[in-house]
């Protein structure tokens, strides 16, 4: 799904109803877990560490982990190779 080209002429009930279909899916899960999985990298590296927001890089671990554990950056910046050799390793099916 992108952004309607329209998107400033609709209404803010058709907005909202978008917004939903989308927080719904399996895409708009999967950008949430994506967008948490690197929210929580930059705010780990905020310096100096004093300014790092602990209570709140806790709280997006926990939603990321629980709620939205779609994206794991491990997995998806793997090279080709890597995935391979992991897939062998779980015996995974490769995808075609």
């Amino acid at each position: 799904m992108a952004k309607p080209s329209d998107w400033n002429k609709l209404s803010q009930k058709e907005k909202e109803e978008i917004g939903a279909d989308l927080f719904s899916s399996v895409r708009g899960q999967y950008i949430i877990s994506q967008a948490l999985s690197k929210a929580i990298d930059v705010m780990k590296k905020v310096e100096p560490p004093i300014m790092r927001e602990q209570s709140n890089i806790g709280d997006m671990e926990i939603l990321h982990e629980t709620v939205f554990p779609i994206y794991q950056k491990e997995i998806m910046e793997m090279t080709p190779e890597q995935f391979k050799k992991l897939a062998a390793k779980k015996k995974l099916k490769e995808v075609e």
